[in-house]
């Protein structure tokens, strides 16, 4: 009990530590617009589409892979973790200092994420705000990932109230970061969810809203259309993108306009624009099939998202799709993930599964239904299944959690051209090390 709670102190010291830096070093481009993302999915997608656009108008940082409470402020001293271990992090608390001294980094938009991982502190967005100020905020969607962090807020034990009840609580804390913006500031969110919706009550800075409604003040027309003060502007991309972009699209417009840039300019920046890694990337595979690459990670909203892609991309041709858990639902997960199996059903010929959860809640389901569904224990199995059995012409969808499942392993396998692997997400000695040691 003692080591823990000595454990938890150092930790807090570290993370207010390297974000005192942290202010000093944001200090030297005082003048700089700070564009804040949050959302239950889509942060990065967005993250990167509004770079794209801004790249055109200025000098921009963006917070690569660190949206966190550690990470933010190590993105803004322009450190990076590389093996998490003891010594890396002794490494980091030495230079942290000398990069807020030296360090002269010239910047006119910091475009960062913000991930809210509960509703207590250091996780949370009040603590995500003490290390820096937006200026311009965003708020994608609501989801529940990360539910668990948030069930012990809710004592209802009805699985219907109790899950609208943790989205409300979701969309609460991700809402902190629009209220907390100054007069001066531009608060866009997401028209289209109601949870967002209701939670947007005393927000003082003006309100930029974007969504299918018609209310919305940037309108998704339908087929990456957005209509904007009544004129309308369409959208061509180099990449086949699943539903939910439409959206990430919107916000990444919506912010290019409050900054005075207008729709044209945007979309015609964004024609340019390349799925992230592990994010819906289509990939050639072994004997002449397609891999749909959406291993980066996996919530109920964006599994639905990708399995509707596979379908359309697919048409009649054979769609498998590998699957695995989805982590960090909390008292959610057995309904989220029968619901997963119910969709597996309309939107796949064949179904591999991978992990605890889905083994326990989606393999009978599917079973029960006389669908064609394989579960493995083992990714060499999973990999050698897949080896064995893809055919030409067949679609294959790779998607679930980061967390002990890293589908990219099986990706990997069934690239043709393995140069291509450079392209899948969580590249580094530090994944490739939690990889080997993943079953």
């Amino acid at each position: 009990m003692v080591i823990s709670m000595i454990k938890k102190y150092l930790a807090k010291f570290i993370l207010n530590y390297f974000r005192y830096f942290a202010r000093i070093q944001l200090k030297k481009n005082s003048k700089a617009v700070i564009i804040g993302i949050t959302g239950s999915s889509g942060k990065t997608s967005t993250r990167l589409a509004v770079s794209h656009i801004l790249k055109q108008r200025g000098r921009v940082k963006t917070s690569s892979h660190a949206n966190s409470q550690s990470g933010i402020s190590l993105n803004i001293l322009g450190l990076t973790p590389k093996t998490y271990s003891f010594f890396d992090w002794l490494r980091l608390i030495i230079l942290a200092p000398i990069r807020a001294w030296k360090l002269d980094e010239k910047f006119d938009y910091y475009v960062v994420e913000m991930g809210v991982d509960g509703p207590d502190s250091p996780n949370n967005m009040a603590y995500l705000l003490s290390i820096l100020k937006p200026h311009i905020g965003v708020v994608l969607n609501v989801g529940l990932s990360h539910a668990q962090n948030f069930d012990y807020l809710v004592k209802d034990q009805n699985p219907t109230r109790r899950q609208q009840k943790i989205l409300h609580l979701i969309a609460k804390e991700k809402m902190q970061l629009v209220k907390s913006l100054p007069l001066t500031g531009v608060a866009i969110y997401n028209i289209d969810s109601k949870e967002l919706k209701m939670a947007s009550h005393d927000i003082e800075a003006r309100h930029f809203t974007f969504g299918k409604s018609k209310s919305a003040k940037l309108q998704i027309a339908g087929n990456n259309k957005f209509i904007y003060q009544g004129t309308t502007y369409a959208l061509a991309l180099p990449d086949v993108f699943p539903p939910s972009y439409a959206h990430t699209f919107a916000a990444a417009i919506s912010v290019a306009c409050s900054l005075g840039i207008s729709p044209r300019i945007s979309v015609a920046a964004l024609s340019t624009f390349r799925s992230p890694a592990g994010r819906m990337r289509i990939l050639s595979g072994i004997n002449n099939s397609i891999l749909l690459d959406s291993s980066y990670n996996a919530s109920p909203h964006a599994m639905q998202d990708s399995l509707i892609l596979l379908k359309k991309v697919a048409g009649t041709k054979k769609k498998i799709a590998v699957i695995g858990d989805m982590n960090e639902l909390g008292t959610t997960t057995k309904i989220l993930h029968k619901e997963l199996a119910i969709s597996l059903l309309e939107y796949s010929d064949e179904v591999l599964l991978y992990g605890k959860l889905t083994k326990l809640y989606v393999l009978p389901y599917l079973q029960s239904h006389n669908h064609k569904v394989f579960h493995f224990d083992r990714m060499q199995d999973l990999i050698a299944h897949l080896q064995k059995n893809l055919k030409q012409n067949t679609h294959v969808l790779f998607k679930g959690s980061q967390n002990g499942i890293f589908l990219e392993r099986a990706v990997a396998a069934c690239l043709s051209d393995k140069k291509d692997i450079k392209l899948l997400c969580r590249r580094g000695p530090f994944w490739d090390q939690l990889r080997r040691v993943s079953p």
